[in-house]
């Protein structure tokens, strides 16, 4: 039976860990309503790769105009955030229909390391958005002599 109470306990810490990296993924909110929370807004795909000196972060944002992304730095999280409009108007036999669309994006990521973000670059082309994050140098151990 106490085999059966480890594996459970054991289970149940891998769960908690998985939730937490989840949560770690989560918008950072300030307790007010932001224009990213309502809505219908979605999450776009990302992927992270830590490389040598850099972070690399690319973002799909499909049918986004380049003038439409905000990418925002804070406190070791990246803030994308986006927004997608379309409208169309269409005569058919004495009727006129006239559509809007809105697609809201954002996604907050944690950072895996500390970025310098006066040397943060990012382009977009073709739906996707690059951001090239450099890290920030180590300090250097240095030697003190006691006197």
């Amino acid at each position: 039976m106490a085999r059966y109470t480890l594996d459970a306990i054991e289970e149940l810490r891998r769960l908690q860990e998985r939730m937490i990296r989840l949560f770690e993924e989560l918008p950072v909110t300030t307790g007010q309503a932001s224009p990213e929370s309502e809505g219908n807004t979605q999450m776009p795909y990302v992927d992270v790769l830590n490389k040598d000196n850099d972070v690399v972060v690319t973002a799909d944002l499909p049918g986004v105009d380049k003038g439409d992304i905000k990418v925002n730095i804070r406190d070791n999280m990246l803030e994308i955030s986006a927004q997608r409009t379309s409208e169309q108007e269409q005569n058919e036999q004495g009727y006129i229909r006239h559509e809007r669309s809105y697609k809201k994006y954002y996604r907050s990521i944690k950072l895996p390391e500390p970025v310098d973000k006066g040397r943060a670059k990012a382009s977009f082309s073709n739906g996707v958005l690059e951001v090239v994050l450099p890290k920030k140098e180590k300090a250097e151990a240095s030697s003190v002599p006691v006197s």
